[in-house]
């Protein structure tokens, strides 16, 4: 028998997992039944069976106006089964006081090139094993950024804190320095650098190296092939900071605002709640939104989270966020600015 389903990931209630003492898990996926009948869902996981990460999973079942926790039927290396009799929206949830282990990641390249300055930054994720990785790429590939492609899979572990490095003799700046290994809860579909790697020239090949910042052993090794600036400019060009990497000259300001200060919009924005109100007067941003950025734990990942909807949105909405940012903030602005005069 065949059937045919259509699937899209939605936002989880974090607030009324957290009332049952579950956390997501992985994606929440919303199925609609658009032929046939479907009686059994395999959900993918990442958990490692040897580590016991398995024994605190279970499957949640949302609807309109409930929530129910499903045992496993089975849990396989990859995915976890369960029955079903009717479909609305599925995610897998983990015990909030289980013990951390180590699980199935992911480290996914996304180079970013700047021409005609031949600079460009290689932006490296760390993700859990069953995120979307199309909703990933559609995510993050915008404005010529683009996936490149490697061997990603390795083994992380949930607030521990990892190192990225190269050859020293290569002279590249990685920022930051270590970075923690956040949970999947803490992602909520928007995507951001865990390291950035600035390359001031045209760089054919990196070798990267990602360990625990405690301990000398390999959690990912890997020989990168960067793709082919796309002009044959020869002449070189002088280093600057990687802070403040250079935006492409034709963009809009506020794209460009962006773009270059990037890092340091994510840590000194300060208060979100004014930008927010004017971004609604706007028609920026809806009020669903501001209450996934409040959602989020720290204040640098609230300012990452509004960075990557602002950006989302496309040249318009950037702009507007320029303008707004001047208006509540101009100090910031005009530091900024100050900076790459």
């Amino acid at each position: 028998m065949e059937g045919e389903v259509f699937y899209k990931t939605v936002h989880w209630d974090r607030r009324l997992l957290s009332q049952s003492g579950k956390r997501p898990a992985g994606p929440l996926f919303k199925f609609t039944c658009l032929n046939g009948s479907v009686c059994q869902l395999h959900l993918p996981h990442c958990q490692i069976h040897s580590d016991g990460g398995c024994d605190f999973l279970s499957v949640a079942h949302v609807t309109d106006d409930n929530t129910e926790f499903i045992p496993p039927l089975e849990i396989t290396e990859t995915h976890i089964i369960i029955n079903i009799t009717g479909f609305s929206a599925y995610g897998n949830v983990h015990e909030e006081d289980a013990p951390i282990s180590p699980i199935q990641g992911l480290v996914l390249l996304f180079h970013q090139p700047f021409v005609p300055e031949q600079r460009s930054i290689l932006n490296v994720f760390l993700l859990p094993s069953n995120v979307v990785r199309k909703e990933v790429r559609e995510v993050i590939e915008r404005d010529g950024i683009r996936e490149i492609l490697t061997t990603s899979p390795c083994k992380l572990t949930p607030t521990q804190e990892y190192t990225l490095s190269t050859n020293p003799a290569d002279g590249h700046r990685i920022q930051p320095k270590e970075a923690e290994f956040v949970k999947f809860d803490s992602y909520e579909n928007y995507y951001y650098p865990t390291f950035q790697l600035f390359l001031q020239t045209i760089v054919k090949e990196v070798d990267l190296l990602l360990k625990e910042k405690e301990g000398d052993e390999l959690v990912w090794n890997r020989l990168v092939w960067l793709p082919a600036s796309p002009t044959d400019v020869t002449s070189t060009v002088s280093a600057v900071s990687p802070a403040a990497p250079p935006a492409n000259p034709s963009a809009p300001p506020g794209r460009a605002f962006i773009i270059r200060h990037r890092m340091n919009l994510e840590t000194r924005l300060g208060l979100v709640q004014p930008l927010f109100l004017r971004l609604q007067d706007r028609g920026v941003l809806i009020d669903e939104e501001r209450e996934e950025v409040d959602s989020k734990s720290t204040p640098t990942r609230q300012n990452q989270a509004l960075l990557d909807m602002v950006v989302r949105k496309g040249a318009r909405a950037q702009e507007h966020f320029y303008q707004v940012l001047k208006e509540v903030n101009p100090c910031l602005v005009e530091d900024l600015e100050e900076q790459t005069d």
